[in-house]
């Protein structure tokens, strides 16, 4: 019997554990450190004392495991991981309340048992059946609120498992130091995790006989005959019609948030105008009641698919579930296309008169604008450039027929998040893409190509223009030059023709002799002078007279002009 309620807590603990790690809701990360200390008290009670006073170090041991287990992904997140569906909250609450009842059996059971038998580990087992019953209860309620109620109590749930987990082990930390300084004839066996905070809470049917009960053993006085209890029990009554009274009072007491409005319905009909942020009065319920309508949020529906997966948007890969396809370009191509719409509600009297359900009535209206709209817009169109017209296109049919039905809302933007072609289809349209991409790749080599061979036939025009302009300017002076220094000797020429045909004759002589080398050698009987004739020498050679008729005649070599040169030179004494 005793076992069950240890493998009850130790299920209940792992889990905890399990909730803690899977479902997302922060709650029952502290949840899972209650029931692992829980489940540390139960199985402690039943295990027997060992030697060498090991029983401490293990509880010590597991009292850190309940703490650091749990505690080892509380800190990262607060609040509720993306991805918990409405469904599994359900199941939670379903298992959770199917546990408290067994759980409930068990103290109920126990509480019984207790009485006939004299195992004193009922005493403290009971209470902790008690105790994760009721953690458990307070789970099930915060979901059953956050599911049907839209009630964020998870904060304060997280707290009070905390602070319960943190009181009931700090007690036994105090409990286990105050034992070191009694006397060792005072020292009793001390169970552990028995304390006061327990059995004054769980140990009796409810919390208010435990607490009496454990006063009642712990200072010897009952609760039920002191006089504060009698003038309780008189006051009760009148307290309570006044609290409820207040209560009642206070729903005529309405404060409007600052991004919010408020709609007073006056006997059961809704007042024209809104009521601003602030604090206001009216006919308490049933006559009078203000819903607050938070006006200043801005809310978001998306509209092509049903949940974000959260990876990464590839076409080829699936990253939405419920992806929808839409007919464009006439009804002849398919895309995926993903439109988130934000809004806020402008007019919150709108808002709650004219529809039960603005939220699906926008997502309906959005579709079928959606609709009416893509057939007009090809594929490349909508993934490429004419995205922005599309949408904001889209914006001003929705905001108008929100208007046309009074729904009171504003349509804040309107974007194409996401456009791609079915999963399935997606390799065929990247091809295209890719071939889109390289035709505009040629076009553009080609263009830069042109302007490449356009500049350089240009600046090889340039230069050749200004090659033939300067040979032609050098050809001009040249020529110019040239008959320059051809004109200049006229007027020298007329002045002085024969001096100047001399001159002439003398340079071209000097110019046609200047590289050459003769040598003459003259035997020793010529005189001292002697005369050569050069060129025609039938008219110039002269005659041989009186005593210098022995003188030879002289060396007559032919040349083209005609020269005469007289050479002085002296006898040779060399011998004949």
């Amino acid at each position: 019997m005793l076992s069950c309620y240890a493998i009850a807590f130790t299920a209940c603990a792992i889990g905890g554990e399990y909730l803690a790690q899977s479902a997302g809701l922060a709650f029952f990360r502290t949840l899972a450190m209650l029931l692992g200390w829980i489940s540390l008290v139960a199985i402690s009670s039943l295990i027997p004392p060992l030697r060498f006073r090991l029983r401490p170090l293990l509880l010590a041991l597991g009292t850190i495991a309940v703490v650091a287990v749990p505690g080892r992904f509380y800190f990262p997140r607060w609040g509720i991981i993306a991805g918990v569906s409405d469904e599994r909250l359900k199941l939670i609450a379903v298992v959770l309340a199917v546990i408290t009842f067994i759980l409930h059996f068990l103290a109920t059971y126990g509480s019984h048992s207790r009485k006939e038998s004299p195992h004193i580990a009922l005493d403290t087992l009971v209470p902790l059946a008690r105790l994760a019953a009721a953690a458990l209860a307070v789970a099930i309620v915060v979901i059953v609120a956050l599911l049907f109620f839209q009630k964020l109590w998870i904060r304060q749930a997280e707290i009070l498992f905390g602070a319960l987990t943190f009181i009931l082990i700090t007690e036994e930390i105090v409990r286990a130091i105050a034992r070191l300084y009694l006397p060792k004839r005072l020292r009793r066996a001390a169970i552990f995790g028995h304390g006061l905070v327990l059995p004054s809470l769980f140990g009796q049917a409810g919390p208010l006989a435990s607490l009496s009960a454990s006063m009642e053993s712990a200072f010897g006085v009952k609760l039920g005959d002191t006089w504060l209890i009698h003038l309780a029990k008189k006051l009760a009554a009148p307290l309570i019609l006044l609290t409820i009274l207040g209560l009642w009072a206070g729903t005529g007491v309405t404060r409007i948030a600052v991004d919010s409005q408020g709609v007073l319905s006056t006997n059961g009909f809704f007042q024209p105008l809104p009521l601003k942020p602030g604090l206001h009065f009216h006919a308490p319920w049933p006559w009078g009641q203000v819903t607050p309508v938070v006006t200043g949020k801005i809310e978001e529906i998306s509209l092509g698919f049903e949940r974000d997966l959260s990876g990464p948007i590839l076409w080829a890969e699936k990253h939405f579930e419920g992806e929808q396809n839409l007919l464009v370009g006439g009804g002849e191509e398919l895309l995926t296309v993903n439109v988130p719409v934000h809004y806020r509600i402008r007019d919150a009297v709108s808002y709650l008169t004219t529809g039960g359900d603005p939220r699906t009535a926008l997502t309906t209206l959005g579709y079928h604008e959606l609709l009416r709209l893509t057939p007009a817009y090809s594929a490349f169109d909508l993934m490429t450039s004419r995205r922005e017209e599309v949408a904001s296109l889209l914006k001003a049919r929705l905001q108008t027929e929100v208007d046309r039905l009074g729904l009171g809302i504003e349509i804040v933007f309107v974007g194409f998040k996401d456009v791609h072609p079915p999963v399935e289809v997606a390799p065929a349209y990247q091809d295209v893409v890719s071939a889109e991409e390289q035709r505009l790749s040629l076009i553009d080599q080609a263009h830069t190509a042109s302007v490449t061979n356009l500049s350089e036939a240009h600046i090889s025009a340039l230069q050749a223009t200004i090659t033939s302009q300067a040979l032609a300017e050098e050809r001009v002076a040249r020529a110019e030059g040239e008959s320059s220094r051809f004109l200049a000797p006229a007027a020298v020429w007329q002045e002085q023709p024969e001096v100047y045909a001399t001159r002439l004759r003398l340079e071209a002589i000097e110019n046609a002799l200047s590289g050459i080398h003769q040598l003459y050698l003259l035997p020793a009987g010529v005189h001292q002078h002697s005369t050569f004739l050069f060129g025609n020498t039938s008219a110039l050679a002269p005659t041989t007279t009186g005593r210098n008729s022995n003188i030879p005649a002289p060396v007559i070599r032919p040349a083209n002009p005609v020269i005469k040169r007289t050479v002085t030179s002296k006898r040779a004494a060399a011998k004949p």
